[in-house]
């Protein structure tokens, strides 16, 4: 598994974040997650939540929060956490 950085950042009004399952689990599937989290620790936004095959994947992040509301400029983490697997990156989202 792995986390790429975001492109592009800073970033408006979208940002593309890459990421690699690597399908450890039955049927080479594992369950994957990436969560947008402000600079408090507060989740932002749930991107992907599920059980992926593995393999390369992109998921975006429009600057809304879980409610469809956007978010304001500032610095923001994500995370991405799998079987055995966790890593969290930074991204700036500027309006």
């Amino acid at each position: 598994a792995k986390l790429g950085q975001n492109f592009p950042n800073p970033f408006n009004p979208v940002t593309k974040i890459e990421y690699w399952v690597a399908g450890e689990g039955a049927g080479g599937r594992s369950p994957v997650s990436v969560v947008v989290y402000d600079v408090r620790g507060a989740r932002v936004r749930t991107l992907v939540n599920g059980v992926r095959p593995g393999g390369r994947y992109i998921a975006e992040w429009d600057g809304r929060n879980d409610q469809g509301s956007p978010v304001s400029s500032g610095v923001y983490f994500y995370r991405m956490t799998s079987t055995r697997f966790s890593e969290t990156r930074r991204m700036v989202l500027l309006k």
